[in-house]
């Protein structure tokens, strides 16, 4: 892959920069490559922007609200390192396609065996530690 494709393929490193978007990219990618993970840690990074628009628009210039934005801005800082790392993994993975396919294979499964598709509990818990973080620097 040239150096042309893939800068057309990391273009959403771009919204990590910009100080209201920055987890919109991995909100993009997450939907693009089907990866839910993704998609809630874009969601995790624009969460401070989304509660200080809503304490602006309740309360107005009155609120200080100078530790939501400093939160939102570490999370911005985080998310442009972590956007710049997973599009080198990317470009990693566009340049060694054979390397990271899926063959199709036949499995046999028996009808007593279980199934494990429950959900990742550890990922719901780190957003709601976010949320309960929010809900502190809100009262204070």
């Amino acid at each position: 892959m040239n150096l042309v494709e893939k800068i057309k393929n990391s273009w959403w490193v771009i919204l990590s920069l910009i100080i209201f978007l920055n987890g919109l990219g991995f909100i993009y990618i997450g939907f693009k490559h089907n990866n839910r993970n993704w998609i809630l840690e874009g969601i995790t990074y624009e969460f401070p922007w989304f509660f200080y628009f809503i304490i602006f628009a309740v309360y107005g210039v009155s609120v200080p609200s100078t530790l939501i934005i400093t939160f939102a801005v570490i999370l911005m800082l985080i998310s442009i390192i972590r956007s710049v790392w997973v599009a080198i993994k990317l470009a990693d993975v566009y340049d060694n396609n054979e390397k990271y396919t899926i063959k199709q294979t036949n499995l046999n499964r028996s009808a007593n065996a279980k199934n494990n598709d429950s959900p990742n509990i550890g990922c719901c818990f780190c957003l709601i530690c976010i949320f309960i973080i929010f809900a502190i620097i809100i009262i204070l």
